[in-house]
């Protein structure tokens, strides 16, 4: 394979205004029936935001998948379309339904749609966040509901409008479509079985989201290049990985979690030497995969030797 020209990270996020919802990168010519989505990874923090906010900005990048974008970033050069969230996921999270609110946060009414009663409004973790990390709230008190249905229409629904239309058109012109939906993990804890978390973990909501055969090229790819990979357990997959996942209608969603240790420091939140290593060892199992969901995995290998 032709060499690859990684990026290197920045470890300083940008206290700036959110121009734009995403970014997209896309190939000269899409040669894969594969989009990758990165919503988790916005480094951007609006400085209003940040000011009126209980944490430092090192608490509120807790809950940010630092650098997935970069690790994650040959898929263009590979044939297919790369969409990044420009905004932290402190501040919005597009892995939640539109309207998973607390109604506890919120001055004001709250539409009668939304839903207050999941599991993940619960624990603080909707559509607009009110912990990060451990348990620490990032409001020091209530705040205006227009504020949580601004950043909905403004950033929200832009951001799932884009990645419908990269999957309707992928579908379109591959008669399938595989989404591959790109996220980091911390590395303590434990899973649900108490063993220690595995390098990957591969989302299929149990085998709902992804045909059997998706999955394991993943699987076999990232085994191969040495990770220990282990499916669903303790991340299935999450609004993004449930609600575009339509394996008999040809679309086939899949999530991938990275363990952080093995490319950053936690505590600084900065990349370590494991860095550009990791990402050569994505670049290698995603082209494997993006060869064996197009049918040309024959050709790649050869290509490859």
């Amino acid at each position: 394979m032709p060499p690859v020209e990684i990026a290197t990270p920045h470890p300083e996020s940008v206290i700036a205004e959110i121009e734009r919802p995403f970014t997209l990168f896309q190939p000269a010519l899409q040669v894969v029936p594969v989009v990758v989505d990165v919503p988790h990874a916005g480094r951007r923090y609006p400085a209003a935001f940040v000011e009126g906010s209980r944490l430092p900005l090192r608490s509120l990048r807790r809950s940010e998948d630092a650098y997935v974008d970069l690790l994650f970033q040959h898929a263009v050069a590979l044939g297919a379309p790369l969409l990044i969230a420009e905004f932290p996921r402190a501040y919005l999270d597009v892995n939640r339904e539109p309207f998973e609110l607390d109604p506890r946060m919120f001055e004001g009414r709250l539409p009668g749609f939304a839903n207050t009663r999941s599991l993940r409004v619960a624990g603080g973790l909707g559509t607009i966040p009110r912990i990060v990390g451990d348990a620490h709230e990032i409001y020091p008190g209530r705040i205006p509901v227009e504020v949580a249905l601004t950043r909905i229409e403004e950033l929200y629904r832009p951001y799932h409008a884009g990645l419908r239309h990269l999957v309707n058109r992928t579908q379109a012109a591959f008669g399938t479509c595989v989404l591959v939906d790109a996220h980091s993990m911390p590395s303590t804890g434990l899973d649900r079985e108490g063993l220690a978390k595995a390098d990957v973990i591969l989302g299929d909501r149990f085998g709902t989201s992804a045909a059997g055969i998706v999955v394991e090229a993943a699987e076999e790819a990232f085994r191969r290049a040495g990770l220990k990979v282990t499916r669903n357990r303790p991340y299935a997959g999450g609004f993004i990985t449930e609600h575009y996942g339509a394996p008999g209608a040809g679309v086939h969603a899949l999530q991938i979690e990275i363990n952080r240790g093995l490319y950053m420091d936690e505590t600084t939140l900065e990349p370590n030497a494991g860095f550009a290593g990791l990402q050569q060892v994505i670049n290698a199992a995603m082209a494997e995969c993006f060869a064996r969901w197009s049918g040309w995995i024959d050709d790649w290998r050869q290509a490859a030797e």
